[in-house]
Parts: structure tokens; sequence; C-alpha cells
């Protein structure tokens, strides 16, 4: 009889356990992988990976795209290509995180380099401020502000769905 109702309890707590975590999941407000768009992009001060120069959010243009990454981040690898053809119409400023230079520049080297501009963020602070969970992250910045913020890779399919309708918008504005 014990171990029938210890059986039962046991998976009915499993059962809970479950559904609990499947609504956390789905509840996409829930999500903290989300900066508020709007927002302006945070002041930082770092180094450019190649030629040592400090760079701050002020020496950045008006229009441009913010693309987290790192040599150990397979998912960079799978994107990079587009980050190249993309890099033909509009400036992509590159955040290199969490990385060993060496690794980060050897990668930029056997890849190629689709980055306007190179920033190395090794101990991860700018994207600490923009809120990232990992790489890739991607951010879509106007005069300052955060307008589009995507986890993960940017393929053509989200450039179309998320990056792209924006652009369209301020350049006929």
């Amino acid at each position: 009889m014990f171990e029938s109702t210890l059986r039962s309890l046991i998976v009915i707590i499993f059962l809970s356990v479950v559904i609990l975590f499947t609504f956390l999941i789905r509840d996409e407000n829930n999500s903290q992988l989300q900066i508020d768009l709007n927002t302006p992009l945070p002041e930082f001060s770092l180094r450019t990976l190649h030629l040592e120069k400090r760079i701050t959010n002020e020496d950045l243009e008006d229009f441009f795209v913010l693309n987290v990454w790192a040599s150990w981040c397979i998912t960079c690898r799978v994107e990079h290509p587009f980050l190249e053809e993309i890099s033909k119409t509009i400036p992509v400023i590159g955040v290199n995180y969490k990385d060993e230079k060496s690794d980060a520049t050897d990668w930029l080297n056997k890849l190629g380099d689709p980055y306007v501009l190179s920033l190395y963020d090794y101990y991860g602070e700018l994207a600490l401020d923009l809120g990232v969970t990992g790489a890739p992250e991607t951010f879509l910045v106007h005069k300052g502000k955060i307008i589009v913020h995507h986890v993960g890779e940017v393929n053509q399919k989200v450039w179309s769905s998320k990056f792209l309708s924006k652009i369209n918008k301020i350049n006929n504005d």
C-alpha cells in the first residue's frame, strides 16, 4: 500500500515538473533573451581586434548591424558567409565575445572578415550590457538605438523577416 502511494506521488510530482517547465519554456514574456527595443546602444570602450585602437559607441555610424560572435561558436561559422553577403549593403560590426585573441584573428583570417570593424570583448562587458546570453546574437542599430535583436543564426529567412522590413522602413522615411 505504502509503495503504491509513493509511486503515485512520484509520478504526480514528475508530471507537475514537466508541465511547469513546458509552460515556462513556451511563455515568451518570461524570456530574458530579448532586450527592450528602441533602447540606446550601451556606452562602451573596447579595443579593436586587429589594430589595438580603442573604439567607443560614439565612433560608430548611424546605421549598422552589430554581430556578437566567437571562434568557438559553431553557429557563428554557419552564419558567417551570410554576414559577408549583407556586409556589401550595410556596415556589419563584429563583437568578438569571450574569445582568445589569437583564436579570433586566426578564425577571421581563415574564413574572411565581413566586419567593417571587429571589437574585442574578452570579458563580455559590452555583451553583458546588451543582454547577450551566448553567440551569435545580432542587433540592428539606427541612430544609436537598438531596433532589432535576434538570438541565433542570421540567415536569409531571418534577415528578410526581422531585419529587412526595418531597414526598408528607415530608408523610405
